[in-house]
């Protein structure tokens, strides 16, 4: 099914660049305004001005991706970034701290074929925003780099992803090329480029189908720009090409695979809200949100009380089937009316955050569970997508710890 291969990874030399906890970034999804300044001020070097740059006060259109391309030509030419002579697959162990425990994600990042959605090779699970499309978009066409991967997950029913990891890691023959702490985070990278292990990593992968968790956008985006490459007749026949796109792959029972719960705010609209959820939801009010109700309810925090919201049978038969039992989708019971009602919605991952904002005034939280990577499955499998912000896989894949050219 899917066509994985190994490509010429461009890397942080930091011995030009300096550590390389310094030059990653989030994804631009996550960066924040006071984030990304931190970012600036922490390297000069920092990927956040490549793939989330800052608007200065005289720009045109297209010069924040302008510079986003003079950057990493400049960062190529003296050797900040160098392109690493053999193809590779990229092993990845992340370790975070995640309720007081150690934790770590193992993973690889491969360049994967793109497939049009209705192949099933690669299945979403989300709905996207095409204002976000558009931005990535010019990125793309701007830098001709994928500098932040798709994050995907493969079933692994064998364990054979995961124990040959482990093995190539320990014994060899990948070479440890990237040791990068922040914090309590942590990554190690491996270069993989032996012939043998190639072959087999590939061909174990080409039983797979991949489940986006995290990049829809980028994924999405990265099939238009192919599309644009092939009607202008620009696609070279070559590996290092709009073909493929860079992707982190990890296994959906991987131990350190986290999924955090991605909270509603609601701003205005309190009329339409309230039928909602009348017509709805079994209201009762509760003296605290424990963990086992936001996992089989929704529950609504207002003026500092909270309620939970239980769906009735009638209304959740409005839902798609493979949604029924997932309490992120009873939320759109509410959220799709409140919508169109004119409610701004936002989004809160921190608990403690999303009940402070509905403290008092006229904005509404919405406390949801999170969603399994199981769930993600069987979403995908019944060729259904899920809400925008569903899913919030924790800690994001950094950008900068190898970006992929799309050759010349």
């Amino acid at each position: 099914m899917a066509e994985v291969t190994p490509f010429h990874g461009l890397r942080y030399d930091e011995a030009k660049s300096g550590p390389l906890a310094g030059v990653i970034c989030p994804p631009y999804d996550v960066i924040s305004d006071d984030l990304r300044e931190e970012l600036y001020r922490r390297s000069q070097h920092n990927l956040v001005r490549v793939e989330w740059g800052k608007d200065e006060p005289a720009d045109s259109e297209g010069d924040r991706y302008a510079r986003a391309k003079r950057a990493l030509a400049d960062w190529t030419a003296r050797g900040v970034l160098r392109h690493d002579p053999t193809r590779s697959f990229y092993l990845s162990d992340h370790y975070f701290e995640l309720d007081g425990k150690r934790v770590r994600r193992r993973g690889v990042f491969v360049a994967l074929r793109l497939y049009q959605e209705g192949r099933g090779i690669v299945r979403p699970h989300e709905r996207t925003f095409p204002t976000a499309k558009a931005d990535r978009l010019e990125l793309l066409r701007a830098t001709r780099t994928n500098t932040s991967p798709v994050f995907g997950m493969v079933a692994d029913r064998g364990g054979e992803l995961a124990t040959s990891l482990e093995r190539w890691m320990a014994h060899g023959p990948a070479r440890l090329v990237a040791d990068a702490r922040l914090g309590a985070e942590r990554h190690l990278v491996w270069a993989l480029d032996d012939p043998g292990a190639v072959r087999k990593l590939s061909g174990m992968l080409r039983d797979e189908r991949v489940y986006i968790a995290d990049g829809h956008h980028r994924y999405e985006t990265a099939l238009t720009y192919l599309r644009e490459e092939q009607d202008a007749k620009r696609i070279e026949l070559d590996l290092d090409t709009p073909n493929y796109i860079l992707t982190y792959l990890c296994a959906l029972d991987d131990p350190g695979l986290r999924i955090l719960p991605t909270h509603r705010l609601l701003r205005g609209g309190r009329a339409v809200i309230d039928a909602a959820i009348a017509r709805a939801f079994e209201v009762s009010p509760i003296e605290s949100t424990g963990t086992d109700l936001v996992r089989n309810s929704v529950v609504l925090v207002r003026a500092g009380k909270h309620h939970a919201l239980r769906v009735r049978a009638e209304a959740v038969e409005e839902l798609p089937e493979v949604w029924r039992g997932l309490p992120v989708a009873h939320a759109e019971l509410v959220l799709d009316p409140a919508r169109q009602a004119g409610a701004k919605v936002s989004y809160e991952h921190d608990t403690d955050r999303a009940i402070e904002a509905a403290s008092g005034g006229d904005t509404d939280a919405i406390l949801v569970a999170p969603v399994s990577a199981r769930d993600l499955q069987r979403v995908a499998d019944a060729w259904q997508r899920l809400p925008e912000k569903t899913t919030y896989f924790y800690p994001k894949v950094p950008a900068g710890l190898v970006l992929r050219p799309l050759g010349d």
